[in-house]
C-alpha cells in the first residue's frame, strides 16, 4: 500500500496538496485543486477586475462579471499546462474580458464575452494570412494546442553552420 500511495502522489504532481473531503452516504469524494504556476497571478487579476467600479474606463464601463471571471479561470485551467506563461488579462467595457499571450512566436487572444461564448484568434509570426479565428462554447482543445505550441520552448536542434 505504501508504494501505491507514493505512485499516486507522484502521478498527481500537477495537483496541490489541497484535498477537500466531501462526506457522502456511501463513499468519500476527494477534490484536487490544480496547482499551476500561473494560477495565483490570474486569480488576483480576475479579483481586481471584478472589483472595478462602474465607469472605470471614464465612460460607462462595468466591472468584469463574476460569471465571466469564474468561467475564464476554469477555461484557463483546461487550456494551460502547469508551466504555461500567465496571460495578460484586460477588462472590456461591458463586463467581458480579453485574455492574451504575445510572444516572438505569435499572438493568441481570447475574447470572453460570457460563459460559453468565446472568440479565439491566433496569429503566428511569419504567416501572411490574418490568423485563425474560432467561435467556441465548451471545447477549447484547439486553444490548448495553440497555448502549448506558443509557450513551450522549441527543442529542435539548431543546425550548425558549415
Amino acid at each position: 500500500m505504501g508504494s501505491q500511495t507514493m505512485n499516486r502522489s507522484q502521478s498527481n504532481a500537477v495537483f496541490s496538496a489541497n484535498v477537500v473531503a466531501i462526506p457522502a452516504a456511501s463513499a468519500r469524494l476527494m477534490v484536487f485543486e490544480p496547482c499551476h504556476g500561473w494560477r495565483e497571478a490570474v486569480m488576483n487579476r480576475l479579483e481586481e477586475l471584478v472589483r472595478l467600479e462602474f465607469g472605470w474606463d471614464g465612460y460607462r464601463g462595468v466591472p468584469v462579471t463574476l460569471e465571466n471571471a469564474t468561467f475564464a479561470l476554469r477555461m484557463l485551467e483546461a487550456v494551460c499546462g502547469p508551466n504555461a506563461e500567465a496571460p495578460q488579462i484586460v477588462p472590456g467595457a461591458s463586463g467581458d474580458l480579453q485574455i492574451e499571450w504575445h510572444s516572438l512566436k505569435g499572438d493568441i487572444e481570447l475574447h470572453v464575452r460570457g460563459p460559453n461564448s468565446v472568440h479565439a484568434w491566433r496569429h503566428l509570426v511569419g504567416k501572411v494570412e490574418d490568423g485563425d479565428n474560432l467561435e467556441l462554447t465548451n471545447d477549447f482543445s484547439a486553444v490548448a494546442a495553440w497555448v502549448k505550441e506558443q509557450t513551450e520552448p522549441n527543442l529542435a536542434p539548431a543546425t550548425a553552420a558549415a
